[in-house]
């Protein structure tokens, strides 16, 4: 079962408590099942992607010089967080990677985050990565690349599949909450555009509008170049980054995840959603 937090230890900030995330370095697969997938418990894990060139050579410039045709996926922002429609979710647009990067060095622009799948890039980027030896073979087995802006915000959401989620390039901000923690995140209900997003934001708490945010407890940790974080299935997380960031992350998990997956995909494309995950 999920670890929760406990008050022992924790830091209480703006009402919400929360615990230092575990790091830990990259254990041996069985000990990484048996004590973090079989639990549901999080946990950043270090070293893991040492040896990869990517962990080296990975900055948005890099990405713009060697995959800069890359077709990308745009969502974009308002005020640093992403913009979404009541109905249709995401509102997302397509870019070039090279088109992207561009306009991070452009004061007042890169008002969007920028996503690709591996598979839209040239199979040359395989040689600067390897997918996680915990998650190989996986039934469910989905890789995206993400460039982002300093100060962009993801509102809190959850998703079916595990997630490795690895940084490569400058620092991100995580908070971390158990699905027992639901009901105080206010989850969005399955006909909004969001149907996996909650009201609630634990970035900026509105206790008035939320009042049973008051008194959530959760994770909190910042990612940098190396750190992988383990975000097992279920659990809501929020993000802030804290500088222009590349990072890749790795959605899988059994048939079970797999089947899900399939039937949420079919949902959101009857419901006329924009499909996309957050990470």
């Amino acid at each position: 079962m999920e670890r929760e937090p406990s008050q022992a230890g924790s830091a209480s900030e703006d009402g919400i408590a929360y615990l230092d995330l575990a790091r830990v370095p990259a254990p041996a697969c069985g000990e990484f099942l048996r004590q973090y997938v079989h639990a549901r418990r999080p946990v950043v894990l270090t070293g893991m992607v040492d040896g990869w060139r990517a962990r080296h050579d990975w900055s948005p410039e890099y990405l713009a010089d060697a995959f800069g045709d890359t077709a990308a996926t745009a969502a974009p922002l308002r005020n640093g967080r992403l913009h979404d429609d009541p109905k249709r979710g995401v509102e997302f647009h397509h870019t070039r990677v090279r088109e992207f990067v561009a306009a991070l060095a452009e004061p007042g622009s890169a008002a969007s985050y920028v996503m690709a799948p591996t598979w839209n890039f040239p199979a040359r980027l395989q040689q600067d990565y390897e997918t996680p030896p915990y998650c190989t073979g996986s039934a469910y087995l989905q890789a995206k690349v993400w460039i982002g802006k300093a100060g962009t915000v993801t509102p809190v959401h959850r998703d079916i599949p595990h997630n490795f989620h690895v940084h490569l390039n400058g620092r991100k901000r995580w908070l971390l909450f158990s699905p027992h923690q639901s009901s105080r995140l206010y989850p969005r209900g399955l006909l909004s555009g969001l149907p996996n997003f909650a009201w609630a934001d634990p970035g900026q708490p509105d206790y008035a509008r939320f009042p049973r945010l008051r008194g959530a407890s959760g994770f909190s940790c910042v990612c940098g170049p190396g750190d992988t974080l383990f975000i097992p299935r279920g659990w809501w997380h929020h993000t802030r980054l804290l500088d222009d960031c590349v990072s890749m992350n790795f959605w899988w998990g059994g048939r079970l995840v797999y089947a899900a997956s399939r039937v949420s995909t079919a949902f959101k494309r009857v419901r006329g959603i924009q499909r996309g995950e957050w990470a």
